[in-house]
């Protein structure tokens, strides 16, 4: 156009170098984080945002104050970019407007720069120091004298231009969403992420977040059924207990199940718990549903249900109208204590654990450092030690039999919040700097742990108790001297399922590997089961893991991955036929048989997930409110 060829050399430069940028950036959250690997969707995207480029141009370019504005909410899209990118790393989802405003796992930088940034990054930002030069380190800028807008010709070709964006974005959309079942905007958001993004786009994507979050509907858990999604509902009884008074549950923080038994230079990292392993119903095939945070461990966990992604359960449902271990149990009469060394309220967990039926809840503020042993603390509470150590005034005070639920915090990412005095001296040539933090965290965790079963027996609270040893999920480093994942042979970009450590111990149990595969949602039943229940709890989603049977496990993430026998597939958008497809993306080893869903498990597994988004949605508002 003969405004762009008026331009100076330098706006033109500045120009090719924002929308290079710009485009490698869009085309990698397109193909990457939305997994959209259709060539023409990418080619018709392209050319509209260029096009639109080229009619706005005269705006962003006009003037020295418009080229300031222009780059920095270049800047702004830039940092965006960096969340999506890294939050995709963790998380294998988007960065969504309920992580923005309701996640309270911000992490310091050191975590970024330590497990999530990597080199190859730096080619995201390649052009940020050359647009910094040419805009603030040259000449002012040159002001053209020609005025467009008043150009007959010029708004003739700015109506051209704009008239076909509108035929190439109606012809797009028209043919793309004939490519899926579900049509409709809202519809589609609901459905499929990726099948969302394909038609109408990123921007349309968060704006259709927000409408959702702004109208959700009311309702209850008991409107919809869930008949025929629970499973066997027979318990085993295979190692039943009748000895059990007390239950103590530990949820450990970044456990990886590669780390049990792991030695280093013939040095175990977790002496202890392997000593509780030998003993012990090992789970050697269990995987985290980590899809938001944390706290998707202990809601999959209490309640045998499956979190989904985009919604962060504690804040938003009343989690009194879900079933729970916890409610299972009210009739022998337990108390029900949950220990945490942070704050109450980070994850909304002060508000959540009240509605789940914990009498009560000890938090941050219920331990001190002032007194005792190991005396520190960091942004994320108590170290274990004492956390576990002062728990027990509160536990011998407690009326029996109880429930007590612990979450760790010590073995955090990014490992460094271990007293660096109890740092073990033949992990100190381990590279990098965060494989050694994690090794000498986690042995710092373990010691915590022996010195609590210590107490536990001086006081008389041992030998009746069941207890049970999960991880929240895997500690996500990806190191060579270490790492914490390659368990899976991936053949596409989605979160490899984590491997988690499960362990049940009981004096009086008797001890065995178990290779069935399972996830958070399976313990409760299995617990249950060696309680003798007969059957699980209505609602429950889980299934025994003392059952030999393979059933699929599925993760909630914004494209539903099932793993079963050992292949992972992904829920693909339903086509015009109306039929979902399960992708196989993944496979354990080479010795994995290529397998397919058996129809009845894909029937199932596509009613469970319709099921959890329709609960989570139901449920949204608080009694109180």
């Amino acid at each position: 156009m003969r405004y762009f060829n008026r331009l100076s050399f330098k706006k033109k430069t500045i120009y090719f170098f924002l929308m290079l940028g710009f485009l490698i950036k869009y085309n990698y959250f397109n193909w990457q984080i939305f997994q959209l690997n259709s060539i023409y969707i990418l080619i018709t995207k392209n050319l509209v945002i260029i096009l639109i480029s080229i009619i706005s141009i005269n705006f962003f370019l006009k003037n020295t104050k418009r080229i300031y504005l222009t780059f920095f909410i270049y800047l702004l899209f830039t940092l965006f970019f960096f969340g999506n990118l890294w939050y995709n790393k963790y998380f294998a989802n988007y960065l969504s407007l309920a992580d923005i405003t309701m996640g309270q796992g911000i992490r310091p930088f050191k975590v970024i720069f330590r497990q999530l940034i990597g080199w190859l990054d730096l080619l995201f930002v390649f052009e940020i120091p050359i647009l910094s030069f040419l805009i603030f380190f040259k000449s002012d800028f040159k002001v053209e004298k020609i005025s467009m807008s008043k150009n007959k010709k010029y708004r003739e070709n700015i109506l051209i231009i704009l008239l076909l964006i509108l035929v190439i974005l109606g012809i797009h959309i028209h043919h793309i969403n004939n490519l899926y079942a579900i049509n409709g905007f809202f519809e589609l958001y609901e459905h499929s992420t990726s099948a969302f993004v394909s038609v109408y786009g990123i921007v349309p994507l968060y704006i259709a977040e927000y409408f959702s979050m702004q109208n959700l509907e009311q309702g209850n858990v008991d409107q919809l059924s869930n008949e025929k999604i629970v499973g066997d509902k027979n318990l085993t009884h295979k190692h039943k207990l009748k000895s059990v008074k007390n239950i103590i549950v530990v949820q450990l923080e970044s456990f990886d199940e590669k780390i049990i038994d792991y030695r280093y230079k013939g040095q175990e990292v977790t002496p202890f718990l392997n000593k509780i392993k030998q003993k012990s119903l090992y789970f050697e095939n269990i995987y985290a549903q980590h899809i938001n945070g944390s706290f998707d461990a202990e809601f999959s966990f209490l309640t045998s249900l499956y979190p989904k992604n985009k919604n962060y359960a504690f804040k938003t449902n009343d989690m009194s109208e879900f079933n729970s271990i916890i409610k299972a149990l009210k009739a022998k009469d337990y108390q029900f204590l949950a220990f945490h060394g942070n704050k109450g309220d980070f994850f909304y967990r002060d508000q959540a654990y009240p509605e789940i039926g914990f009498d009560k809840f000890y938090h941050k503020d219920y331990f001190t450092t002032q007194d005792a042993k190991i005396g520190t603390e960091s942004y994320l509470g108590i170290n274990d030690y004492d956390f576990f150590d002062q728990s027990i005034d509160y536990l011998q005070k407690a009326k029996e039999p109880f429930f007590a639920f612990y979450i760790t915090v010590t073995s955090h990412t990014p490992f460094d919040f271990y007293p660096k005095e109890y740092s073990q001296k033949i992990f100190d040539d381990l590279k990098p700097t965060i494989v050694k933090d994690y090794f000498n965290s986690v042995y710092f965790t373990d010691q915590a742990i022996e010195h609590f079963f210590e107490r536990l027996k001086a006081k008389g609270l041992y030998q009746d108790t069941l207890f049970v040893f999960y991880s929240d999920h895997s500690s996500d480093i990806k190191k060579e001297s270490y790492h914490s994942a390659d368990n899976f042979v991936m053949e596409a970009n989605v979160k490899e399922p984590e491997n988690i450590p499960l362990m049940i111990f009981h004096p009086k149990l008797d001890s065995e590997k178990i290779t069935k595969t399972g996830t958070h949602t399976d313990i409760a039943p299995t617990v249950l089961d060696i309680l003798g229940y007969k059957e699980k709890p209505k609602g429950f989603l889980g299934v025994s893991l003392l059952k030999e049977k393979e059933n699929p496990v599925l993760f909630l993430h914004e494209t539903p991955q099932i793993l079963y026998n050992n292949n992972l597939f992904l829920r693909m958008p339903m086509s015009p036929e109306e039929k979902n497809e399960f992708k196989r993306i993944a496979y354990k080893n080479e010795k994995s048989k290529e397998i397919s869903l058996p129809e009845t498990e894909k029937e199932r597994m596509l009613k469970i997930i319709d099921y959890m988004q329709n609960i989570m949605k139901k449920n949204i508002i608080k009694k109180d409110s």
